[in-house]
């Protein structure tokens, strides 16, 4: 299919992990647009994120201070690289997995380049530092709607948070090391699969919760507009347009569960039935599609193969 055949889109943006050395190298010198990009993700964090793609090493671009810039600069690129190639404003809505969602508001025009790789900086450098005082970790728990979790966190009564409900069928959770290790175990008891993922804090957790103040009179700052598009949003999984509830939702961010599922329930259930194309360094999103009811293989595209981009 081709990006000009398009009749209604809606877009998804990817958050923070699975970094490989080398990603986005494609990507910085297409044209003046996305050298900009990238110029500007560099100019305001005062590191040089090409190089880091490039050479790693991967211990650095692991870090949430590091891979959160990264990975803002490949989404704003990839999405630029698909509006240039559209004939026409099709966009039917945009969405963000976690710090996917500031690429989301710079594509509905919510935000400028610079002010939103000044939130990324903001946001990556809060997030390790308050990772250094409540230490964490996080686990993905596959063949679990969030109900479900939920009533099980209850039952044994373990400080741990669903970070993200991804799908009907794939939690994540993060807590304190001790306690998701013994909630992971029980977990397995019952017939569950876990997975520690490879991050360096408890992202979406209470842990986080000093934050949200700190994040809060950052944005105050900031000047975001109206979306020119409606951004599904992680903390609320509805539309928002005013912007200070937009900073609102941002700031919980820190502590509040990433609500992808009914995100997607509500981008896929659109009137219009958009093809929903990924933007992403490598396919997940669409992955993760398969456990809704209501989405097809046909009706998920990544934005790389879109374009002809390996």
């Amino acid at each position: 299919m081709n990006i000009k055949e398009l009749k209604s889109v809606a877009f998804m943006f990817a958050g923070q992990g699975n970094p490989t050395i080398g990603m986005g190298s494609d990507l910085w010198d297409i044209n003046d647009t996305t050298r900009k990009i990238w110029d500007c993700a560099s100019d305001i964090s005062q590191k040089d994120i090409r190089r880091l793609c490039l050479r790693g090493p991967m211990n650095k671009l692991v870090q949430t201070t590091h891979q959160q810039l990264a990975v803002t600069a490949i989404n704003i690129s990839l999405y630029t690289l698909c509006r240039e190639n559209m004939t026409s404003d099709i966009v039917a809505g945009l969405c963000g997995h976690s710090v996917g969602e500031y690429a989301a508001l710079y594509a509905a025009n919510a935000a400028t380049l610079e002010d939103t790789f000044k939130m990324i900086q903001f946001r990556a450098n809060l997030m390790h530092d308050l990772s250094q005082i409540n230490k964490g970790s996080m686990y993905a728990v596959k063949g679990i709607d969030y109900q479900t979790l939920k009533k099980q966190i209850e039952h044994f009564g373990v400080e741990v948070d669903i970070c993200c409900d991804n799908s009907p069928q794939q939690q994540v959770i993060g807590g304190t090391t001790d306690a998701l290790t013994a909630f992971s175990r029980q977990l397995m008891t019952n017939g569950y699969e876990t997975t520690k993922l490879g991050v360096s804090g408890a992202w979406h957790t209470r842990l986080m919760h000093t934050g949200v103040q700190q994040m809060r009179d950052y944005l105050a700052s900031i000047p975001l507009q109206s979306p020119e598009y409606d951004v599904v949003m992680n903390v609320t999984g509805m539309p928002e347009k005013n912007p200070e509830i937009i900073k609102e939702n941002l700031a919980l961010h820190l502590t509040h569960t990433v609500k992808w599922t009914e995100s997607m329930e509500r981008l896929l259930n659109h009137t219009t039935a958009p093809v929903l194309l990924e933007v992403s360094n490598k396919a997940y999103l669409g992955h993760m599609l398969s456990d809704f009811i209501t989405s097809s293989s046909e009706k998920t595209i990544h934005c790389r193969q879109m374009m002809g981009l390996s």
